[in-house]
């Protein structure tokens, strides 16, 4: 048997040692993401890390559903709440897992829900809206020096509609985006409002609240209240024709499964141009949009989910917040108003203000709130954005506790 010279041993070892040490290399690059997420989960399951930053006393919760009836309506169809469960103590987030986000080792959408909100929480600084807000600033510095451009004066004085129309063109890629008209724009207003649902968005909201219902305030021109009715009519039909075979009682809503206000001062659509005989209106809005203001909505709230689709920038979504949880403080399990659905960008963004984001964070604890209790993050859904990608919405569900 020949033997080869130890010298070319060696090369050949140093060679296939090269290769192996490449598809390792290859092999742990596919999987080192994962693996730094296994290890971040490991930590924050196993590791008790008594965060010196966090000034929240120790907690308990018994969030057991109130199995009883609410009595707080006057038509007596009121319905208890959901099948009793195990108790569960929801956990503030590790600061393990914060630090692993931060480092982006951690992905946003792998934040464990439902999950206590604290000041640190990065629940309303997710990375797309931070892309989004620093692409915003560009855009609108990019917008000032069209407006001021010396080309679009001297388009003007000339008359000169070719130059115009180039320059109207660099603008809708600016506010709308590449390849997105004013037209497109506004027929995705007309179908959905400033941001739109999805299937799974219409199926968890119907789904987990049949036997609560909705109140929408700030409802527009009614775009989510319209296709929520719908989608809940069509289930209670199905129900019923599955009732009507197999003799079974479902629980369901006997009042009305979603109210809607709105206080018709700025509407996205105006009702001048899409009034109740046009096409859009029709087949898009809902008519039971009821004039109200938004401290005065909630006050009958009775139980019902908060929803709260694209508001304002400033006070009004948390003083219709405050208005919500304070209007039911004198009942209790399923007549007490403690679920909030806000559907709009993070902090930052369009919607709301920042003592909004705060307090759900427990940063700050407004005077109305007498109650002072903390607040939860059940879920978090990503909505249907609009043309051109300029939104950063999400869907955030949040309980009292």
């Amino acid at each position: 048997m020949s033997t080869c010279p130890p010298g070319i041993m060696i090369a050949q070892f140093n060679i296939l040692r090269s290769n192996s040490y490449r598809q390792r290399l290859r092999f742990t690059q596919r999987h080192d993401f994962l693996s730094l997420v296994t290890v971040a989960s490991a930590f924050s399951l196993f590791v008790k890390i008594n965060d010196a930053d966090e000034t929240s006393p120790k907690r308990s919760w018994n969030t057991l559903p109130s199995t009883r009836l609410c009595k707080c309506e006057d038509n007596g169809h009121s319905t208890p709440g959901a099948a009793t469960k195990e108790a569960t103590t929801p956990k503030s987030l590790p600061r393990i897992t914060r630090l692993a986000y931060a480092s982006k080792l951690y992905p946003y959408s792998y934040l464990p829900l439902p999950r206590l909100l604290t000041p640190l929480d990065p629940l309303f600084s997710y990375p797309e809206l931070k892309r989004g807000l620093a692409q915003r600033q560009k855009d609108e510095v990019r917008f000032r020096q069209i407006l001021s451009s010396p080309q679009l004066m001297e388009a003007r004085n000339k008359g000169d509609q070719k130059q115009l129309q180039s320059i109207l063109e660099d603008m809708n890629v600016v506010v709308y985006g590449k390849g997105v008209t004013p037209q497109m724009r506004e027929d995705f207003m007309i179908q959905y409002g400033c941001t739109g649902f999805t299937e799974d968005i219409l199926k968890f909201l119907v789904e987990s609240y049949v036997t609560r219902g909705i109140i929408e305030v700030g409802a527009g021109n009614g775009q989510w209240a319209r296709v929520l009715n719908d989608y809940h009519n069509e289930i209670k039909l199905k129900d019923q024709h599955q009732n009507e075979h197999h003799h079974r009682h479902h629980r369901t809503l006997h009042r009305q499964f979603i109210t809607a206000y709105d206080n018709m001062e700025k509407l996205p659509l105006s009702p001048k141009v899409y009034h109740t005989n046009t096409i859009p209106a029709n087949k898009y809005f809902f008519d039971k949009v009821q004039r109200s203001s938004h401290i005065d909505a909630v006050r009958g709230a009775n139980g019902r989910v908060l929803l709260l689709v694209y508001p304002p920038p400033g006070p009004m979504a948390l003083e219709t917040v405050l208005a919500y949880i304070n209007a039911s403080s004198k009942y209790s399990g399923s007549c007490k108003n403690d679920t909030v659905v806000y559907v709009g960008e993070g902090r930052g963004g369009a919607n709301a203000n920042e003592a909004f984001f705060d307090y759900f964070l427990g940063c700050n604890a407004p005077s109305e709130d007498t109650e002072n209790h903390e607040w939860v993050v059940e879920k978090v859904m990503n909505v249907l954005s609009c043309p051109g990608g300029k939104g950063y919405e999400k869907m955030f569900v949040f309980r009292r506790v």
